[in-house]
């Protein structure tokens, strides 16, 4: 009996978040209003389920047209890093939490790894055997050196020595202006991963911008990261929005993109960007 009450809560749960997709769609697709979240996560689900679309992240080729259409980052930088995550099994750092959705740790490409979800303050836990969670500060973790294959540190680094209290903790520690700390993590990356490891790194990207809550990345700042880390090989991809989706471009393309803060602007741009215009995606190898 309870394993039927769970199915169809799950069914019922399932129908809820489609109504309210569709009804997003409906009302003219602005971004954060009712049913965003649940019509953002239908749509990378099915593009991490595209095959074809995979292949064109690992390739850097350009993406379809319409891609991703006033939809924020997430729908780059998810395909973008699991594309390009070694489908062995490893040990992996989940740096910021970005992953933990129950749709992207049963991926194929994160399903056979022992995982460990490292984020700032306790939030939902997702119940699985490969899957830990260690809460506490990226500038200085408890783990031993080079304990980690791979770390993935989806759009987090921009938060680092930032106003945290506004989203990620009431801590009022945590409400920095440390803008430069960015530099501590990545040095901790670096010592975290074995020899050979390799860090999926995406931050946004454009016109430097401090926001309190977050910075924007730019030319100067990304090779500061790059130059923190060293390691022996590195990769870069940029990507940038425009009104009609998300398309791959340069960094020189991208050097003038703003953020859409929504916490702190009243109206939409014209172009409806839900969030970073422009992302710079990194894959470092020590």
């Amino acid at each position: 009996m309870k394993r039927l009450i769970s199915i169809i809560q799950d069914q019922l749960r399932t129908l809820h978040q489609e109504i309210r997709a569709r009804l997003y769609v409906r009302k003219g697709q602005k971004p954060w209003t009712d049913g965003y979240g649940e019509y953002r996560e239908k749509v990378i689900a099915a593009y991490l389920n595209d095959p074809g679309l995979i292949r064109r992240f690992q390739r850097n080729e350009p993406l379809p047209a319409e891609y991703g259409y006033r939809l924020d980052e997430r729908v780059i930088e998810f395909p973008w890093v699991l594309a390009r995550l070694d489908v062995r099994e490893s040990m992996l750092l989940d740096a910021g939490s970005a992953l933990n959705f129950p749709y992207l740790v049963d991926h194929a490409a994160l399903s056979q790894k022992r995982i460990v979800i490292y984020t700032l303050s306790p939030e939902e836990v997702i119940k699985r055997a490969n899957i830990s969670y260690v809460y506490g500060d990226l500038r200085q973790t408890l783990f031993r050196d080079g304990c980690f294959d791979e770390i993935v540190c989806i759009s987090t680094l921009e938060h680092i020595g930032m106003n945290n209290t506004l989203l990620y903790s009431g801590d009022a520690r945590f409400d920095e202006s440390r803008p430069d700390d960015y530099r501590r993590v990545v040095e901790e990356f670096r010592r975290l991963l074995n020899p050979g490891g390799r860090l999926l790194l995406t931050v946004p990207y454009g016109l430097q911008a401090d926001l309190g809550w977050l910075q924007v990345f730019d030319e100067a700042m990304v090779g500061k990261v790059l130059e923190t880390f060293g390691g022996t090989a590195s990769r870069m991809a940029y990507y940038q929005y425009l009104p009609e989706g998300w398309r791959i471009s340069t960094a020189d393309q991208c050097a003038r993109c703003t953020y859409f803060d929504i916490h702190h602007q009243p109206d939409f741009d014209p172009d409806y960007a839900a969030a970073a215009r422009a992302v710079a995606c990194m894959e470092l190898i020590k």
